[in-house]
């Protein structure tokens, strides 16, 4: 074998985990779309469950790779356009989840790849009606599948639970009507609690 054959082979040798490694992703772009349910408040006048409808879903995931492993540093928003519906009016209700967290693999043997992804951060309720809106501390949990189209798109599907820690003795809804504060919706415990199914493509750079 010629010098220049060996030089070659030694060469690819050395090169070959630098290039695997500039082919792997740094950085994701998620957007997903889904269906959330679950979450229940009170209504003030009544003292009656008012229950948060389920209804669909849609936000995005970005996310930055750290250490050799396939995890990843996540900022997590999602949005959901729903209502609280009573048995004389409906009130338009958003509920919106901004989470920093990230993901760490379950199992990244073979094709479909498991993950487990955690967040804590902000909830806001937006009521409609005039009705001021609302800031919550919360935390989220999920369990997903992850199935590679190409090297750097792949399609994933979550299930997430979200959990927002609210003060039971506070009114969440609240306006000003002729300098007096009428507070329609109260919340009916300490924690309020949702569920989402999603899908996804994730994009890497």
């Amino acid at each position: 074998m010629s010098r220049l054959a060996i030089t070659v082979l030694m060469a690819s040798f050395l090169l070959s985990p630098l290039a695997q490694a500039a082919e792997r992703t740094t950085f994701q772009v998620a957007p997903f779309g889904g269906l959330r349910m679950g979450g229940s408040l009170e209504d003030a006048e009544t003292g009656e469950s008012r229950d948060i409808e389920e209804a669909a879903s849609f936000g995005v995931a970005l996310e930055l790779r750290y250490g050799q492993e396939d995890r990843w540093w996540q900022l997590w928003y999602s949005r959901q356009g729903s209502e609280i519906r009573s048995p004389d009016s409906t009130l338009d209700l958003d509920v919106e989840y901004l989470h920093f967290g990230g993901t760490v693999p379950i199992d990244d043997e073979g094709r479909v790849q498991s993950y487990l992804s955690a967040g804590i951060g902000a909830t806001r309720l937006t009521p409609g009606s005039g009705l001021d809106d609302s800031m919550e501390f919360s935390g989220s949990l999920g369990l997903g599948l992850s199935v590679p189209l190409s090297e750097r798109v792949a399609l994933r599907f979550e299930a997430r639970g979200y959990l927002t820690v609210v003060d039971a003795d506070s009114s969440i809804f609240c306006s000003s009507i002729n300098g007096e504060g009428a507070c329609r919706i109260v919340a009916s415990g300490s924690t309020l609690f949702q569920a989402e199914l999603l899908a996804a493509i994730a994009f890497g750079f």
